[in-house]
């Protein structure tokens, strides 16, 4: 049985991605914060692990990117998810009714439209993890006391789903990453994500992108990173759907025009 090190607890989105991916049989590492994530994995604490990189609609997890140069872990594959928010309580109760909405902050934001329109008078209460919210609720046993999790959360824990699919928007979803600490050959790859850092003078990213773009190969994402210790310097993370006789090419290209690049990975994309 694998060993998963997530950020958040049983019945989070991260545990949902990592089930999705590992199959139901894991054993999960909870971690409150992902710089705890890549502490405990690379202290062998866990076999692989699943951390959160961009949401659809709040765009990306820049403290991830950090974390991923640094502790340099491969990333063997991409998965996204669908975010189904529920409101979960202990029975049903009339909404007028409800005191107190608990969940993650990002959570609560995704669900501002259900809650101006039908929570009105509720305070929002912050917690660090979605899942874990329901287990408070639980465990304060008061019907009008509620949370926003996923429909995993309510089952694990034995709780109610008030009201399904209660977020502002339908196309919500995260990008999940699972990391090795091993580089793996991954059947199928079709994906890479690079690490660049260009000359500090005019036209280096413009050329640097131009490799990628004459071998007609799709970038998916670039994001801008401040280098550490050089004031107004960056580097770029580069995420590109390619061929692995393409990434070989295009990599012997930028080393050869005197760019610094790392690569974090070539791996398999699942929708």
């Amino acid at each position: 049985m694998q060993t998963i090190a997530i950020q958040g607890t049983k019945g989070s989105f991260h545990h949902i991605a990592a089930q999705d991916w590992f199959g139901d049989e894991i054993n999960l590492v909870e971690c409150k914060t992902f710089r705890e994530v890549f502490k405990k994995f690379k202290n062998n604490q866990a076999d692989y692990s699943v951390v959160a990189i961009e949401n659809s609609l709040y765009g990306s997890i820049n403290e991830v990117y950090d974390l991923l140069l640094k502790y340099r872990f491969y990333i063997i594959g991409e998965i996204s998810e669908r975010i189904n928010q529920c409101l979960i309580g202990i029975n049903d109760v009339p909404l007028e009714d409800v005191l107190r909405v608990h969940s993650h902050p990002v959570a609560l934001a995704q669900c501002q439209d259900f809650l101006d329109k039908y929570l009105t008078n509720a305070e929002r209460i912050e917690n660090n993890d979605t899942a874990d919210s329901v287990r408070l609720v639980k465990e304060m046993g008061i019907n009008t006391e509620l949370a926003i999790a996923s429909p995993l959360a309510a089952k694990l824990y034995n709780m109610h789903v008030i009201k399904a699919n209660i977020e502002n928007t339908k196309t919500n979803y995260t990008r999940f990453l699972i990391l090795s600490k091993n580089n793996l050959n991954i059947t199928g790859a079709n994906k890479a994500s690079l690490v660049v850092e260009t000359d500090h003078k005019p036209g280096a990213l413009y050329k640097l992108l131009g490799y990628f773009a004459n071998d007609n190969n799709n970038l998916t994402k670039l994001q801008s990173r401040p280098i550490q210790g050089k004031v107004w310097h960056y580097q770029f993370y580069i995420d590109v759907e390619i061929r692995q006789d393409q990434l070989e090419k295009i990599i012997e290209i930028i080393i050869s025009n005197n760019y610094k690049v790392t690569v974090l990975g070539f791996y398999k994309k699942f929708s």
